[in-house]
Order: structure tokens, then sequence, then C-alpha cells
């Protein structure tokens, strides 16, 4: 069985022998390639940072507080209010008495890493900045906001033009300009110009009420009154509705007599005017709108060679309207032919600028507001007489002061108030209504509350306002007759006879 099994035993040793030596190589072979492949895979480097072009944080798609430093947040750079708060002092000293009572409502344009001030609050801001770099107290760094997706430029300046007028923090020409500002991102937004009626639709989506005659105003004034607004912060929206007609009466006048353009026009005869104004504004701080008209009727009679008294006699309402014969039909005005000293007639037409009725209106209007400045100084009640471009004739009077000495005010400075009061409430009648209509008797009785001592026509007020030496009496005299002359005029809204105020129709 040995022997048997020996040559079997043998033959397996052998086979195994004989196969290991082949196997050996291959085996190697494969640990060899497994190992230069780990090598070369270790020399491999590292995959782009591609994360470096992601925001660092992702914003959130609502309203929610957070925490911010006071580093984080930006003024709103497009502000309409320019002119600085009178009362910083007394914000800065509030903060750091008593620290933010309000917090600030914050949001962030897509691909910026700071925080804009979203709706108000940049005096706040400048304020709490200089606080934490004055005293380095951590509560006026790290800043607990409320943030607001960003929607887009228009809203953002929508809400601060609405913060500003709710604080009343705003002079007329911040106003017209931030306006204006909004309507070129209107546009630019929707891709398209926008009428008058589309602006103020779109403007009143955003919050924002302001009617097509305010706009227009606000247009005419940024655009023409540059000079003017960006100097006397005491510019009002009364001083531009008494401006305007005046210089469009000048512009129609002196476009019969030369060839200058509008543009022409304003450069070389009103907005040198503008500038000598701002001047004098700069260094005295006085300012008279009535001067400014006077001043560009000099400049215009000047430039056309002309008496000053001559062209504001053509000025004038019943100047420009043609003059009627005995027999009912017009006749021509007459104007100096230039260097002959002859007189020629002077045909109107179209092309040079007729003068519509509504023309008039606006420039009895005019009129209206000087006398109205007057009554008010003759008294000493100036201080009363506020802009108010909702009211009819575009002011209002504010309550008058009370005496800190208990002092009664004199008789006639609550008689000529209480006037100046009736007169903006009262003074345009509805279109198409005569003065005994009902309708006409319900808008006249939207007037002002009127002090504790209610108006009185008693024989004290009748003797004062009949007395040919009373300067203020005579005024006021002036002021009604104007007013007859106004609501005479073409140019009173067309306002629904119910349910709507004139203050409301206007």
């Amino acid at each position: 069985m040995s022997d048997e099994a020996q040559p079997l035993g043998g033959a397996v040793v052998t086979d195994q022998a004989a196969t290991a030596p082949a196997q050996v190589p291959a085996r190697s072979t494969l640990i060899e390639q497994r190992r230069r492949l780990v090598a070369e895979s270790l020399q491999v480097g590292n995959l782009g940072n591609n994360a470096r072009d992601l925001p660092v944080q992702a914003d959130p798609t609502h309203d929610c507080q957070i925490e911010l430093s006071v580093e984080d947040i930006h003024p709103y750079e497009h502000n309409p209010r320019r002119a600085n708060n009178t009362k910083f002092n007394e914000i800065k000293a509030s903060i750091r008495a008593s620290g933010l009572r309000n917090p600030f409502t914050v949001t962030r344009r897509p691909g910026e890493s700071h925080f804009v001030v979203e709706a108000g609050g940049n005096t706040r801001l400048l304020a709490i900045r200089q606080l934490w770099a004055e005293t380095r107290e951590p509560r006026f760094h790290k800043l607990g906001v409320l943030f607001r997706p960003w929607r887009s430029e228009s809203h953002v300046l929508t809400a601060h033009l609405i913060e500003n007028e709710q604080r009343g923090d705003m002079n007329f020409w911040d106003k017209a300009s931030g306006v204006v500002d909004l309507k070129a991102r209107l546009e630019a937004e929707k891709g398209t110009t926008l009428s008058l009626r589309q602006l103020e639709e779109g403007m009143k989506a955003l919050g924002l009420s302001i009617n097509t005659a305010t706009l227009a105003h606000y247009l005419f004034a940024t655009e023409r009154l540059g000079i003017l607004g960006e100097a006397v912060i005491d510019l009002s929206g009364l001083d531009v509705k008494t401006l305007q007609p005046r210089l469009n009466s000048m512009k129609r006048y002196a476009q019969t007599r030369t060839s200058l353009a509008e543009d022409e026009l304003y450069a070389m005869v009103f907005e040198p005017v503008f500038r000598h104004t701002a001047d004098e504004y700069r260094r005295s701080s006085s300012f008279s709108i009535a001067a400014v008209c006077r001043a560009c009727e000099e400049e215009l009679a000047d430039v056309l060679g002309e008496p000053v008294a001559e062209l504001r006699m053509a000025l004038e309402p019943a100047a420009r309207a043609p003059q009627v014969s005995v027999g009912g039909s017009p006749t021509e005005p007459t104007v100096s032919t230039a260097n002959t000293g002859t007189a020629a007639p002077r045909r109107h037409t179209q092309a040079e600028g007729a003068i519509p009725a509504k023309t008039e209106g606006a420039a009895v209007h005019s009129r209206v507001i000087e006398q109205v400045r007057l009554c008010a100084g003759l008294v000493g009640i100036s201080d009363c007489l506020r802009s108010d471009e909702a009211a009819p004739l575009g002011y209002r009077m504010d309550e008058l002061p009370i005496s800190p000495h208990g002092d009664s005010l004199h008789p006639s400075q609550q008689w000529a108030w209480q006037l100046l009061a009736l007169v903006s409430a009262t003074a345009v009648l509805p279109e198409g209504l005569a003065a005994g209509d009902p309708c006409a008797a319900d808008s006249a009785s939207q007037v002002p509350d009127l002090p504790v001592d209610a108006f009185q026509f008693d024989a004290t007020f009748f003797g004062w306002l009949v007395d040919a030496n009373d300067r203020t009496a005579s005024a006021c005299w002036d002021l009604l007759g104007l007013v007859r002359e106004f609501r005479s005029s073409d140019s009173t809204p067309d306002l629904p006879c119910s349910g709507i105020s004139v203050a409301e129709g206007t």
C-alpha cells in the first residue's frame, strides 16, 4: 500500500510544487497593480471649491426677526428726505437713554452683502452708529431688526416716502423730487413711459395716494425750478402754485414778441432770477415768492425792451382778452412795431398761444394767494398759514396760538383768521352750480372747525369790516372780491354734488 501511495503522494506533491512558481508571479503582479493605482489616486489634486460663488447665507423668504451688527446696516441711499433732521440731537439723546424703542425694518437687494433700511430710520441709524463709535457699548452694536424680503426699488422708495410724509419730515422740494424719482423707477421697472393717470394708479397700488394734478405740479417744479428748489428750503407747494401761472403767462406773452423757445426763455430770463434769489437766500435765509414774480417780470421787460408797467398790465386777464367794441365785435389790440414807434394790429392765433379761460382762473388764483398772505401778515398770523395741496386754494389755516400769559387775541386777528379759514375751504364752487343751488350750499357747508368763539356777523364785526381806515379790513374786502372773480372763472374743478366735500374733490 505504501508503494502505491508514495507515487500518488509524490505526484500530488510534485504537481503542487510544479504549479506554485507559476502562481506567485501572477499574484504579485496583481498586488503591484493595486499599489500603483492607489498611489496614482493619492496624487490627484483637490476638487474645485464651487461654493465660493454662493451667498454666505440665503435670505429668509418671509418677514422675520434677525440680529445684525450696526455695520451690516446701511442707510437707504435714495432716501427722498435730503434735508438734515433738525431733531437729530434729541433723537440721539433719546436712543442713548432708552435704546431703540422701535426696531429697524431692513431688506437686502439680491447679490449684495449689506442690508438697507427699508422704511424710514436713516436718522436713527446715523445716531446709533455715532453712539457705537463713541461708547463701544454692546447694546449699540448688536441690533434686533425686522427683516423683509426684497421686492423692488420702487417699493422701498415708496416706503420711505410714506414714512417721511407721516412723520412730517419732508419739505416740498424733497417730496416733489422723491415722487419724480419714483416715477422714473416705475417706468424703468415696467419698461414704458407712464401717463399721469397710470402713475396715479401705480403709486396708489404701492400705498401712496397722489392725484394727477399734484403729479403735474411736482413735474413742473422739478423740471423748471431746480435752482430754487435745491437752495431754498422754505420753498412750498403754495409758492410753486403761485409762481407757475405767472411764469406761464410771461412765457405766452414773450412768444408773441420774440421767437424764443421755452428753454431759451428760462435760460435767459427766469433762471438768472432764480440764481440770484438762491444766492440771496443763502446769505439772508429770506425768501418771498412775490418778489421772485416781480423780478421775473422786470427781467422779461428788460429783455423785450419795454416798460415793466406795460408788461404787467398786459399780463392781467382783462388786458389779455380781446376788447369788445360797441357793436359787439372784438377789436384787435395794438402793439408797437420794432424801431418805428407806429402801432400795428396784433392778431391772436392758436400758434401764438391763445389764452384759455382756465388760464385766467389760474392767474386770479395767484392774486388770491398773494392777498391771503397780505391779510395774514397785517394782523400777525402768518405763522398759521400752511400749504395744503388737498385744499381748494392750496392752503389751510392752523389754529390760532394761545398766549402763554392767558391774554386774549385781538379781535381783528380772530376775524381775519376766520375769514381766511372760510375762504380756504369754500373758495371753489363746483362747476355748473349756481350760488343758490342746494348742492352748492351743501358743498359750502364743508368748512374747517372754527375756534371756540364761533364766527359772528354782528355789529362789532361789521363795524370793523367797513372801517375805511383799517388796513386789514380793506385787505379782506379786496380778498373777497378776488374770491368772487375766481369763482366766476372756469378754472373750478368738476366736483360731484353729493358725498364729496370740496377738499376731497381737488
